[in-house]
């Protein structure tokens, strides 16, 4: 994240992939309910049906129909605190960043999702989430997947695109028989003797053809 990646985003609306949050999250000295707020709304972008990274920025007052404003924060937090309380707490390691930076003269914050393999959910109940719920950003809002969406997102990935694979099977085509995908060719090596090691029988003597006329 850099600023004027920061700046571009705040033309953009709530969505999937960009939430603005005024305050920063209660986290240090915050109970489990005030943590658990920050810990949904990683897990729902997380879980949501996206192509690109999705951004949390903190400090920011959202403008309908504009520029959002950048209000900043006044309370800091550490990166690494926040990717061990996550970890410790989801099914699986989930891959994100937190940032803090100077934009317009004010310190803000962001948070990035990158697109991964879902579902996040917590082993355990923590504040006002439940274990073993996939909770999920829907345009501005998060939700609860039910479990037949649940089951698509261990199908696919968004934005993960599977690698093709070529395999290659050879035939036989007037037997019109399939002799396998693998193929095995041998070849004979023949040295040619160094020039000085071949004898000189001289020239070749030609003899005129003999007859009787």
């Amino acid at each position: 994240m850099n600023a004027e990646l920061f700046e571009s985003l705040l033309y953009q609306t709530e969505s999937e992939v960009l939430d603005f949050k005024l305050d920063q999250y209660p986290f240090e000295g915050a109970n489990d309910v005030q943590k658990s707020e920050i810990l949904k709304d990683i897990l729902s972008f997380a879980n949501s049906w996206r192509r690109s990274d999705a951004y949390i920025l903190i400090g920011i007052e959202e403008v309908r129909g504009g520029q959002s404003a950048v209000r900043g924060i006044s309370k800091q937090l550490l990166n690494r605190n926040l990717q061990q309380f996550v970890h410790s707490k989801t099914n699986k390691a989930l891959s994100f960043s937190y940032e803090e930076l100077h934009v317009k003269g004010h310190l803000v914050a962001a948070i990035t999702i990158p697109v991964q393999e879902r579902p996040f959910y917590l082993r355990q109940d923590f504040g006002k989430l439940r274990a073993n719920a996939v909770y999920i950003r829907r345009g501005d809002t998060t939700g609860e997947a039910p479990p037949d969406e649940v089951m698509k997102m261990g199908l696919v990935s968004p934005g993960i695109d599977p690698q093709p694979a070529l395999e290659l099977t050879i035939a036989n085509l007037e037997e019109r028989r399939i002799i396998g995908k693998e193929i095995f060719l041998e070849a004979t090596e023949f040295a040619m003797p160094e020039s000085n090691s071949i004898p000189d029988y001289g020239k070749a003597s030609i003899r005129p053809n003999s007859g009787i006329s």
